[in-house]
């Protein structure tokens, strides 16, 4: 019987119990979907490296989905408060009726499990679904090949989220026993009489306080937009941005009080004098929980489009600085100098270079004592470090032993890169500059600095050149192009090959090869074949995937904290509106007896929701947009980022979780106030 009378209650009351549902369902979805990668992995042809980083993620999302549900327990325990707020004229109607407190406890205990088994069903139905969509956005981030997809079911990450949310249920079952135990049936009878009364503000306090909100904001954010992100004056900029954020809304009350006299006509047009009224006694009562929310969902956006932004930024990044697909580098030692070339050494050694190579050039770095003439102020203004041994300062000169490379060799290179070719004159020279370096020097003029190298003097011939021209070797911060005539004078200092293959497949057979000829590293004492013709090997993919673990990190770990923020900041601001409706439904049973029309009160009730909900959301915005536009400087020149899609990806996750709780309370609401029969 008691099990019937819960199952209709839960019919009954399903508008009541929608943004209740909807936190738990969601939550589900989330907490399965990002407890489940370790599945999806199975399914993505995956390198041995790329495995490693993938398991380094999962141990990381382990650790962070503690924190993710002890953030749901709570959130499902605030959201059960206002059930139980709703529900205590009928708890208390029940005892009225004869019931046993144990009786109540019963319903109450069957209507969590079925609103809990309800929940559990279609959170994980969507998860396992959105799952799958995660695997394929894994597998683009990896790179890795997606011919073996098929469906992948987690039981493990099945059996953690059932274990996480039956500990949050079992929390919820002895709240509600608690709170029905402890409550005498004069307070459960009375309950939905009791309303807060909110206070007033003065209007001059309000502008004051608005004012100084407005000079905070804009100081952070200018502060912010010129320093970036990477700076030690970011918990300032922060501080001054949380006090902002407060102020605004402490002072939005008082300035919706001067709304009649600025907009009267708007003002007192159909219902909107009740509109504004409402909404201003809610943000006078919920300063502090508005400004939280705000401050959630600004972090909420950047990390969702701030995390899909530099994770493209990374594989764009990773494409720009390992052109080749394998760098071979040979550091010659007096008589050590090889008589063969690099790859014609491993040609006499047995490596199929035929078949596993597609195209190669070999460029021999060089070296030379440099002066840069008169060119302190230029090295000073790219902050360039002299602590290191190879670069030193004298007067207004710099010295310096940077690599010489050789024209024609150096463009031999860049064919190789499909880059354009560079050109210097009989006298002249080209500085070419460490990608990460380039935003210090590519912006600075370098017609009035002069080169002598050796002797002989160069003038500049064009602006810095910047392209790598090695897949991960370290050559240097600086190195200068130099005329063939001249260059290929001065002694090797070493020797750098750099390959192009076919496919992944090709690069991976001749690491392999290498790993199977060459078993001793080179040394003073090394005889025979077996020793390596190179001190240095970087393939292009070995390094592609040491990013992988970074980029992966930072996208996933935003996107979960996000969404739980999300999730959190939306179910906040729904059970408040509907706690302030069920507290206010009398007042809206005035307007129908005042006339106003049905269809009149439910538009009233939808756009003072959408109001108080969209207040914080649209703060928080602007916060936002200023943080990607730092977050975007702070890498100006070292990571290429492109806010607009992940912003755009940002948006539609907003609009269904963020609009879905905004329809559901609207729809809930309407429950609240719903006319009685006696009317």
């Amino acid at each position: 019987m008691l099990c019937k009378l819960a199952f209709r209650n839960v019919s009954r009351s399903f508008r009541d119990f929608a943004v209740y549902f909807l936190t738990l369902a969601f939550g589900v979805c989330l907490f399965y979907v990002f407890n489940s990668i370790d599945a999806q992995q199975a399914m993505i042809a995956l390198s041995e490296s790329q495995k490693f980083y993938v398991d380094q993620m999962i141990v990381i999302m382990g650790y962070v989905s503690v924190f993710v549900a002890v953030v749901l327990g709570l959130l499902v325990v605030y959201a059960n408060r206002f059930l139980m707020k709703r529900r205590k004229q009928e708890l208390g109607l029940y005892l009225l009726l004869g019931m046993r407190r144990t009786g109540v406890t019963r319903i109450l205990l069957a209507e969590t499990f079925l609103i809990g088994l309800f929940a559990l069903a279609a959170g994980l139905t969507g998860g396992v679904f959105l799952s799958q969509m995660v695997s394929v956005v894994t597998a683009r981030l990896f790179e890795a090949d997606l011919t073996s997809f098929r469906f992948v079911f987690s039981p493990a990450a099945l059996g953690k989220t059932a274990l996480c949310f039956g500990l949050i249920f079992a929390v919820v079952i002895v709240f509600n026993t608690a709170t029905v135990s402890r409550c005498r049936l004069s307070e459960l009878l009375t309950a939905a009489r009791k309303n807060e009364t909110p206070g007033v503000r003065s209007g001059r306090l309000c502008v004051v306080l608005f004012l100084l909100s407005a000079a905070s904001l804009a100081t952070a954010y200018l502060w912010v937009l010129h320093t970036g992100i990477f700076t030690s004056d970011l918990g300032c900029q922060i501080a001054l941005g949380c006090i902002g954020t407060a102020l605004f809304f402490f002072s939005l009350s008082g300035l919706l009080e001067a709304f009649p006299r600025l907009f009267p006509r708007f003002y007192f047009r159909g219902l909107h004098c009740f509109v504004l009224r409402q909404v201003n006694a809610r943000v006078n009562t919920a300063v502090f929980s508005m400004s939280v929310i705000c401050l959630m969902l600004f972090l909420t956006i950047s990390c969702l489009a701030g995390g899909m932004s530099m994770a493209e930024g990374f594989n764009a990044q990773a494409r720009q600085q390992y052109p080749y697909g394998a760098s071979l580098m040979y550091t010659t030692d007096g008589d050590r100098k090889p008589a063969l070339s690099i790859e014609g050494t491993l040609r006499a050694d047995g490596i199929a270079v035929d078949e596993l190579i597609r195209s190669s050039s070999q460029l021999d770095l060089r070296r030379a004592d440099v002066r840069f003439e008169d060119a302190l102020r230029f090295f000073d203004a790219a902050a360039l470090i002299y602590e290191d041994s190879e670069y030193t300062a004298e007067g207004g000169d710099v010295l310096a032993r940077p690599c010489i490379l050789p024209e024609s060799a150096f463009n031999a290179m860049r064919r190789l890169a499909n880059q354009p070719e560079v050109e210097v004159g009989e006298e002249e020279y080209l500085l070419w500059v460490k990608p990460t370096m380039a935003q210090y020097f590519t912006a600075l003029p370098l017609s009035g600095v002069t080169v002598s190298a050796e002797g002989r003097m160069f003038t500049a011939a064009g602006a810095c050149v910047t392209e790598p021209f090695a897949t991960g070797l370290g050559i240097g911060q600086i190195a200068l192009i130099l005329p063939d005539e001249f260059a290929e004078t001065l002694p090797i200092t070493a020797q750098l090959l750099n390959i192009q293959f076919e496919s992944r497949q090709d690069e991976d057979a001749f690491a392999a090869a290498l790993d199977a000829v060459y078993t001793e590293e080179r040394a003073e004492t090394a005889t025979g074949r077996n020793w390596r013709p190179y001190d240095i090997l970087s393939t292009q993919h070995q390094m592609i995937d040491s990013s992988v673990s970074v980029k992966t990190i930072i996208l996933f770990l935003g996107v979960y904290i996000g969404l739980v923020f999300l999730i959190t900041s939306a179910a906040v601001l729904g059970l408040q509106q509907l706690s302030e409706t069920a507290d206010r439904a009398e007042s809206y049973r005035l307007l129908r007896r005042l006339g106003a029309k049905e269809k009149m009160v439910r538009r009233a009730l939808f756009s003072q929701i959408t109001m108080y909900v969209c207040l914080p959301l649209a703060l928080a915005l602007v916060h936002a947009a200023v943080g990607l536009k730092a977050l975007q400087l702070s890498f100006q020149g070292d990571l290429p980022l492109d806010i607009l899609p992940g912003a755009a990806v940002t948006a539609g996750i907003l609009l269904l979780i963020y609009g879905g709780y905004l329809l559901a309370t609207c729809f809930a609401a309407q429950g609240v106030i719903r006319p009685r029969r006696r009317e």
